[in-house]
Protein backbone atom coordinates (compact mmCIF):
# COMPACT_ATOMS: atom_id res chain seq x y z
CA UNK A 1 0.00 0.00 0.00
CA UNK A 2 1.08 3.61 -1.03
CA UNK A 3 1.84 6.41 1.30
CA UNK A 4 -1.00 8.04 -0.49
CA UNK A 5 -3.65 5.20 0.19
CA UNK A 6 -2.89 4.43 3.80
CA UNK A 7 -4.00 8.39 4.72
CA UNK A 8 -7.09 7.69 2.90
CA UNK A 9 -8.23 4.51 5.09
CA UNK A 10 -6.23 6.61 8.23
CA UNK A 11 -8.43 9.65 7.99
CA UNK A 12 -12.00 8.40 7.19
CA UNK A 13 -11.41 5.91 9.99
CA UNK A 14 -10.33 8.99 12.35
CA UNK A 15 -13.43 11.25 10.69
CA UNK A 16 -15.61 8.17 12.34
CA UNK A 17 -14.15 8.12 15.55
CA UNK A 18 -14.11 11.64 15.45
CA UNK A 19 -10.75 11.56 16.89
CA UNK A 20 -7.90 14.35 16.16
CA UNK A 21 -4.79 13.09 15.78
CA UNK A 22 -1.14 13.75 13.52
CA UNK A 23 0.03 11.02 11.61
CA UNK A 24 3.41 10.74 10.11
CA UNK A 25 4.39 8.89 7.47
CA UNK A 26 6.99 8.21 4.83
CA UNK A 27 6.54 7.66 1.54
CA UNK A 28 7.56 4.60 0.52
CA UNK A 29 6.38 4.89 -3.13
CA UNK A 30 7.18 8.22 -5.37
CA UNK A 31 4.18 10.04 -6.32
CA UNK A 32 2.48 9.68 -9.37
CA UNK A 33 2.06 12.45 -11.90
CA UNK A 34 -1.53 12.98 -12.80
CA UNK A 35 -1.59 16.65 -13.80
CA UNK A 36 -3.66 17.01 -10.76
CA UNK A 37 -2.76 18.67 -7.48
CA UNK A 38 -2.99 16.28 -4.32
CA UNK A 39 -4.76 18.38 -1.63
CA UNK A 40 -4.66 17.46 2.19
CA UNK A 41 -8.41 17.08 3.48
CA UNK A 42 -6.98 18.28 6.96
CA UNK A 43 -5.56 21.28 5.79
CA UNK A 44 -7.32 24.80 6.01
CA UNK A 45 -8.18 26.30 2.69
CA UNK A 46 -6.01 29.10 1.21
CA UNK A 47 -6.91 32.40 1.93
CA UNK A 48 -4.11 33.36 -1.19
CA UNK A 49 -6.55 34.38 -4.55
CA UNK A 50 -6.11 32.05 -7.14
CA UNK A 51 -4.54 33.81 -10.65
CA UNK A 52 -5.61 32.41 -13.59
CA UNK A 53 -2.85 31.67 -16.36
CA UNK A 54 0.05 32.68 -13.74
CA UNK A 55 -1.06 36.59 -14.67
CA UNK A 56 -1.97 39.23 -11.61
CA UNK A 57 -5.76 41.08 -12.17
CA UNK A 58 -6.51 43.96 -10.06
CA UNK A 59 -9.93 45.46 -10.11
CA UNK A 60 -10.69 48.58 -10.92
CA UNK A 61 -9.70 51.78 -9.03
CA UNK A 62 -12.11 54.09 -7.23
CA UNK A 63 -12.00 57.58 -7.80
CA UNK A 64 -9.81 59.09 -5.52
CA UNK A 65 -12.27 62.09 -5.45
CA UNK A 66 -15.50 63.43 -7.16
CA UNK A 67 -17.06 66.55 -7.67
CA UNK A 68 -20.94 67.19 -9.20
CA UNK A 69 -22.58 70.67 -9.25
CA UNK A 70 -25.86 71.99 -10.62
CA UNK A 71 -27.02 75.83 -11.77
CA UNK A 72 -30.50 75.16 -11.14
CA UNK A 73 -32.96 72.58 -13.21
CA UNK A 74 -35.88 73.57 -15.38
CA UNK A 75 -36.59 76.52 -17.84
CA UNK A 76 -37.30 76.94 -21.81
CA UNK A 77 -33.46 76.52 -23.18
CA UNK A 78 -34.69 77.88 -26.29
CA UNK A 79 -35.83 81.22 -24.86
CA UNK A 80 -32.26 82.06 -23.84
CA UNK A 81 -30.24 84.00 -25.92
CA UNK A 82 -26.81 82.29 -27.26
CA UNK A 83 -24.68 84.76 -24.67
CA UNK A 84 -26.91 83.81 -21.67
CA UNK A 85 -26.42 79.98 -22.81
CA UNK A 86 -22.90 80.62 -22.64
CA UNK A 87 -22.54 82.72 -19.99
CA UNK A 88 -24.07 79.93 -18.39
CA UNK A 89 -21.42 77.63 -19.64
CA UNK A 90 -18.51 79.40 -18.40
CA UNK A 91 -19.88 79.94 -15.00
CA UNK A 92 -20.14 76.12 -14.66
CA UNK A 93 -16.89 75.73 -16.26
CA UNK A 94 -15.18 78.36 -13.39
CA UNK A 95 -16.77 76.90 -10.66
CA UNK A 96 -16.00 73.20 -11.65
CA UNK A 97 -12.28 74.13 -12.05
CA UNK A 98 -12.63 75.72 -8.71
CA UNK A 99 -13.57 72.50 -7.27
CA UNK A 100 -11.41 70.40 -9.01
CA UNK A 101 -8.24 72.52 -8.16
CA UNK A 102 -9.17 72.56 -4.38
CA UNK A 103 -9.93 68.62 -3.94
CA UNK A 104 -6.64 67.89 -5.65
CA UNK A 105 -4.73 69.90 -3.11
CA UNK A 106 -6.54 67.63 -0.54
CA UNK A 107 -9.18 69.77 0.75
CA UNK A 108 -11.77 68.62 3.17
CA UNK A 109 -15.22 67.58 1.05
CA UNK A 110 -16.87 70.53 2.94
CA UNK A 111 -14.64 73.29 2.62
CA UNK A 112 -14.94 72.26 -1.36
CA UNK A 113 -18.23 72.73 -1.49
CA UNK A 114 -18.66 76.06 0.37
CA UNK A 115 -16.20 77.64 -1.94
CA UNK A 116 -17.98 76.13 -5.35
CA UNK A 117 -21.00 77.39 -4.02
CA UNK A 118 -19.64 80.44 -2.70
CA UNK A 119 -18.61 81.15 -6.76
CA UNK A 120 -22.14 80.42 -8.38
CA UNK A 121 -23.42 82.89 -6.04
CA UNK A 122 -21.38 85.46 -6.99
CA UNK A 123 -21.85 84.70 -10.70
CA UNK A 124 -25.34 86.85 -11.42
CA UNK A 125 -26.41 84.37 -14.19
CA UNK A 126 -27.34 81.82 -11.87
CA UNK A 127 -30.65 82.36 -9.16
CA UNK A 128 -28.50 82.09 -5.94
CA UNK A 129 -26.62 85.23 -4.29
CA UNK A 130 -25.88 88.32 -6.47
CA UNK A 131 -28.42 87.57 -9.62
CA UNK A 132 -31.45 85.57 -7.47
CA UNK A 133 -34.67 86.10 -8.47
CA UNK A 134 -37.35 88.55 -7.00
CA UNK A 135 -40.19 87.32 -4.61
CA UNK A 136 -43.40 88.84 -4.91
CA UNK A 137 -42.55 92.37 -2.92
CA UNK A 138 -39.70 92.69 -5.15
CA UNK A 139 -37.18 92.26 -3.33
CA UNK A 140 -34.30 89.10 -3.02
CA UNK A 141 -34.03 87.17 -0.15
CA UNK A 142 -32.07 84.33 0.26
CA UNK A 143 -31.79 80.05 1.28
CA UNK A 144 -28.96 78.10 1.97
CA UNK A 145 -27.39 75.09 3.50
CA UNK A 146 -24.31 72.35 3.87
CA UNK A 147 -23.75 69.65 5.65
CA UNK A 148 -20.66 67.29 6.56
CA UNK A 149 -21.61 63.38 5.61
CA UNK A 150 -18.51 62.70 8.19
CA UNK A 151 -20.34 63.07 11.02
CA UNK A 152 -24.19 64.60 10.25
CA UNK A 153 -23.24 68.31 11.26
CA UNK A 154 -24.80 71.22 9.30
CA UNK A 155 -26.14 74.58 8.95
CA UNK A 156 -28.99 76.41 7.03
CA UNK A 157 -29.95 79.89 6.75
CA UNK A 158 -33.45 81.31 5.16
CA UNK A 159 -34.86 84.30 4.28
CA UNK A 160 -31.56 86.28 4.64
CA UNK A 161 -31.50 89.71 2.41
CA UNK A 162 -28.07 91.29 2.77
CA UNK A 163 -25.38 88.87 3.42
CA UNK A 164 -23.41 88.51 0.25
CA UNK A 165 -23.22 85.06 0.44
CA UNK A 166 -25.71 82.87 2.12
CA UNK A 167 -23.41 79.55 2.23
CA UNK A 168 -20.93 81.63 4.28
CA UNK A 169 -23.94 82.32 6.49
CA UNK A 170 -25.04 78.82 6.59
CA UNK A 171 -21.56 77.69 7.56
CA UNK A 172 -21.11 79.76 9.89
CA UNK A 173 -23.89 78.43 11.90
CA UNK A 174 -22.45 74.86 11.53
CA UNK A 175 -19.14 76.26 12.69
CA UNK A 176 -20.03 78.84 15.34
CA UNK A 177 -23.28 78.35 16.77
CA UNK A 178 -24.98 75.30 18.54
CA UNK A 179 -28.12 75.42 16.25
CA UNK A 180 -28.84 74.53 12.53
CA UNK A 181 -31.21 76.94 11.15
CA UNK A 182 -31.39 80.68 11.37
CA UNK A 183 -34.24 83.11 9.76
CA UNK A 184 -34.42 86.06 8.33
CA UNK A 185 -33.49 89.25 9.90
CA UNK A 186 -32.31 87.56 13.48
CA UNK A 187 -29.79 85.94 10.69
CA UNK A 188 -28.46 88.82 8.88
CA UNK A 189 -27.82 90.22 12.32
CA UNK A 190 -25.36 87.33 13.22
CA UNK A 191 -23.95 87.56 9.94
CA UNK A 192 -22.94 91.14 11.02
CA UNK A 193 -22.06 90.40 13.83
CA UNK A 194 -19.24 88.38 12.65
CA UNK A 195 -18.15 90.08 10.23
CA UNK A 196 -19.74 88.56 7.24
CA UNK A 197 -19.90 90.92 4.02
CA UNK A 198 -22.71 92.87 3.43
CA UNK A 199 -24.59 94.40 1.12
CA UNK A 200 -27.41 96.29 -0.74
CA UNK A 201 -30.82 94.72 -2.16
CA UNK A 202 -29.63 96.93 -5.30
CA UNK A 203 -26.50 94.64 -5.55
CA UNK A 204 -28.53 91.03 -5.92
CA UNK A 205 -31.16 92.89 -8.42
CA UNK A 206 -30.08 92.09 -12.13
CA UNK A 207 -31.48 93.22 -14.80
CA UNK A 208 -32.27 90.34 -16.39
CA UNK A 209 -34.46 89.73 -12.64
CA UNK A 210 -35.87 92.39 -12.81
CA UNK A 211 -37.44 92.33 -16.38
CA UNK A 212 -38.65 88.57 -15.22
CA UNK A 213 -40.13 90.09 -12.20
CA UNK A 214 -42.10 92.55 -14.09
CA UNK A 215 -43.04 90.03 -16.52
CA UNK A 216 -44.74 87.64 -13.49
CA UNK A 217 -46.29 91.04 -12.32
CA UNK A 218 -48.26 91.76 -15.52
CA UNK A 219 -49.58 87.92 -15.43
CA UNK A 220 -50.56 88.55 -11.72
CA UNK A 221 -52.44 91.94 -12.98
CA UNK A 222 -54.59 89.73 -15.71
CA UNK A 223 -55.27 87.47 -13.39
CA UNK A 224 -56.22 89.83 -10.57
CA UNK A 225 -54.85 87.41 -8.29
CA UNK A 226 -51.26 87.13 -6.31
CA UNK A 227 -48.80 84.47 -5.94
CA UNK A 228 -51.32 80.99 -6.35
CA UNK A 229 -50.62 77.37 -5.79
CA UNK A 230 -50.93 76.97 -9.87
CA UNK A 231 -48.02 79.64 -10.24
CA UNK A 232 -45.48 76.67 -9.26
CA UNK A 233 -47.13 73.51 -10.23
CA UNK A 234 -47.86 73.48 -13.83
CA UNK A 235 -44.69 74.13 -16.29
CA UNK A 236 -46.79 76.24 -18.36
CA UNK A 237 -46.81 78.49 -15.37
CA UNK A 238 -43.77 78.50 -14.08
CA UNK A 239 -41.49 81.69 -15.43
CA UNK A 240 -38.61 80.77 -17.14
CA UNK A 241 -36.73 78.98 -14.82
CA UNK A 242 -36.34 76.77 -11.30
CA UNK A 243 -32.76 78.04 -10.35
CA UNK A 244 -31.18 77.27 -7.30
CA UNK A 245 -27.15 76.30 -7.48
CA UNK A 246 -25.60 73.21 -5.31
CA UNK A 247 -22.30 71.34 -5.02
CA UNK A 248 -21.68 67.42 -4.03
CA UNK A 249 -18.17 66.37 -2.85
CA UNK A 250 -16.57 63.08 -2.25
CA UNK A 251 -12.90 63.75 -0.65
CA UNK A 252 -9.46 62.08 -0.99
CA UNK A 253 -9.89 61.07 2.35
CA UNK A 254 -13.81 59.43 1.42
CA UNK A 255 -15.90 62.43 3.30
CA UNK A 256 -18.72 63.73 1.62
CA UNK A 257 -20.24 67.02 1.77
CA UNK A 258 -23.20 68.69 -0.22
CA UNK A 259 -23.95 72.55 -0.25
CA UNK A 260 -26.83 74.22 -1.74
CA UNK A 261 -28.02 77.98 -2.53
CA UNK A 262 -31.05 79.66 -3.95
CA UNK A 263 -32.97 82.57 -4.19
CA UNK A 264 -36.12 80.20 -4.57
CA UNK A 265 -39.11 80.81 -6.56
CA UNK A 266 -39.78 84.14 -8.94
CA UNK A 267 -42.76 85.81 -7.13
CA UNK A 268 -42.86 83.33 -4.17
CA UNK A 269 -44.63 84.94 -1.07
CA UNK A 270 -42.79 86.94 0.76
CA UNK A 271 -41.88 84.75 3.98
CA UNK A 272 -41.37 81.83 1.64
CA UNK A 273 -39.14 79.09 2.41
CA UNK A 274 -38.12 76.53 -0.07
CA UNK A 275 -36.36 72.93 0.03
CA UNK A 276 -32.74 74.46 -0.25
CA UNK A 277 -31.65 75.39 3.53
CA UNK A 278 -34.06 72.14 4.80
CA UNK A 279 -31.65 69.66 5.65
CA UNK A 280 -33.21 66.28 4.25
CA UNK A 281 -35.41 68.02 1.60
CA UNK A 282 -32.53 70.02 -0.58
CA UNK A 283 -29.69 68.77 0.74
CA UNK A 284 -28.18 65.94 2.64
CA UNK A 285 -24.39 64.21 2.83
CA UNK A 286 -23.97 60.83 5.24
CA UNK A 287 -20.46 59.35 4.73
CA UNK A 288 -22.63 55.83 4.66
CA UNK A 289 -24.55 56.70 1.40
CA UNK A 290 -24.00 59.84 -0.28
CA UNK A 291 -24.37 63.43 -0.73
CA UNK A 292 -26.98 65.30 -2.54
CA UNK A 293 -27.88 68.56 -3.39
CA UNK A 294 -31.50 69.09 -5.14
CA UNK A 295 -33.08 71.54 -7.40
CA UNK A 296 -36.68 72.44 -8.62
CA UNK A 297 -39.79 73.13 -6.69
CA UNK A 298 -39.32 73.10 -2.90
CA UNK A 299 -42.72 72.23 -2.00
CA UNK A 300 -42.65 68.96 -3.24
CA UNK A 301 -39.00 68.03 -2.31
CA UNK A 302 -40.13 69.61 1.45
CA UNK A 303 -43.24 66.91 1.25
CA UNK A 304 -41.45 64.10 -0.22
CA UNK A 305 -38.18 64.81 2.12
CA UNK A 306 -36.00 64.32 -1.36
CA UNK A 307 -32.48 64.62 -0.43
CA UNK A 308 -32.97 62.04 2.89
CA UNK A 309 -35.02 59.91 0.81
CA UNK A 310 -32.09 59.14 -1.52
CA UNK A 311 -29.93 58.15 1.22
CA UNK A 312 -32.45 56.16 3.41
CA UNK A 313 -33.40 53.81 0.12
CA UNK A 314 -29.54 53.12 0.13
CA UNK A 315 -29.02 52.32 3.54
CA UNK A 316 -32.06 50.25 4.47
CA UNK A 317 -32.80 48.62 0.39
CA UNK A 318 -29.56 48.58 -0.42
CA UNK A 319 -29.88 50.25 -3.55
CA UNK A 320 -27.23 51.57 -5.69
CA UNK A 321 -27.12 55.35 -6.19
CA UNK A 322 -28.38 55.05 -9.90
CA UNK A 323 -31.08 53.00 -8.70
CA UNK A 324 -31.96 55.43 -5.50
CA UNK A 325 -32.05 58.90 -7.32
CA UNK A 326 -33.88 57.76 -10.71
CA UNK A 327 -36.66 56.38 -7.63
CA UNK A 328 -36.36 60.19 -6.25
CA UNK A 329 -36.69 62.31 -9.57
CA UNK A 330 -38.78 59.96 -12.14
CA UNK A 331 -41.06 58.11 -9.47
CA UNK A 332 -41.33 59.99 -6.26
CA UNK A 333 -41.59 63.82 -7.96
CA UNK A 334 -44.30 64.74 -10.72
CA UNK A 335 -43.09 65.15 -14.19
CA UNK A 336 -41.33 69.01 -14.68
CA UNK A 337 -40.41 69.37 -11.35
CA UNK A 338 -36.82 69.42 -10.93
CA UNK A 339 -33.28 67.34 -10.50
CA UNK A 340 -30.68 66.56 -8.21
CA UNK A 341 -26.81 66.14 -8.26
CA UNK A 342 -25.42 63.37 -6.15
CA UNK A 343 -21.79 61.47 -5.46
CA UNK A 344 -21.62 58.25 -2.88
CA UNK A 345 -19.51 56.77 -1.34
CA UNK A 346 -17.29 55.23 -3.29
CA UNK A 347 -17.05 58.32 -6.23
CA UNK A 348 -19.91 57.01 -8.64
CA UNK A 349 -21.72 60.30 -10.09
CA UNK A 350 -25.73 61.09 -10.25
CA UNK A 351 -27.39 63.97 -12.37
CA UNK A 352 -30.65 63.11 -12.38
CA UNK A 353 -33.65 65.87 -13.57
CA UNK A 354 -36.91 65.61 -15.20
CA UNK A 355 -36.98 68.89 -16.04
CA UNK A 356 -35.92 70.47 -19.95
CA UNK A 357 -32.87 70.99 -18.71
CA UNK A 358 -30.04 71.17 -16.23
CA UNK A 359 -27.28 73.20 -15.87
CA UNK A 360 -24.95 70.78 -14.49
CA UNK A 361 -21.16 69.87 -14.10
CA UNK A 362 -19.16 66.55 -13.01
CA UNK A 363 -15.25 65.45 -12.59
CA UNK A 364 -13.65 62.82 -10.80
CA UNK A 365 -9.87 62.00 -10.72
CA UNK A 366 -9.78 59.95 -13.29
CA UNK A 367 -9.61 62.86 -16.09
CA UNK A 368 -13.64 63.44 -16.60
CA UNK A 369 -14.44 66.70 -16.44
CA UNK A 370 -17.59 67.95 -18.34
CA UNK A 371 -20.83 70.95 -18.17
CA UNK A 372 -23.53 71.15 -20.12
CA UNK A 373 -27.28 72.52 -20.26
CA UNK A 374 -29.58 70.57 -22.32
CA UNK A 375 -26.66 68.61 -23.60
CA UNK A 376 -22.99 67.96 -22.50
CA UNK A 377 -21.24 71.01 -24.13
CA UNK A 378 -17.96 70.81 -26.03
Amino acid sequence: MTCRTAFIVVWFWLANSNLYVVVLAKPTDPPVATGKTLTNPLAKPSMTPQIPDGKLTQAPSKPTWSIAIHGGAGGDIDRWTAVQKQNRIHGLKAALQRGKDLLEKSMPAVDVVQAVVQILEDDPNFNAGRGAVLNSVGDVSLDASIMDGSDLSCGAVANVMTVRNPIQLARAVRDKTPHVFLCGEPADVFAKEIGLPQEPQEYFKTPEQIESWKAWQQKQAARNSTTTKSDHDTGKDRLFYLGTVGCVVRDQQGNLAAATSTGGLLGKRYGRVGDSPVIGAGTYAKNATCAISCTGVGELYIRNHIASAVSSRMEYLNESLEKATGFAIHKTLPEDSGGLIAVDRDGNIELQYNTPMMARGQARSDGLFQVGLKEWAD
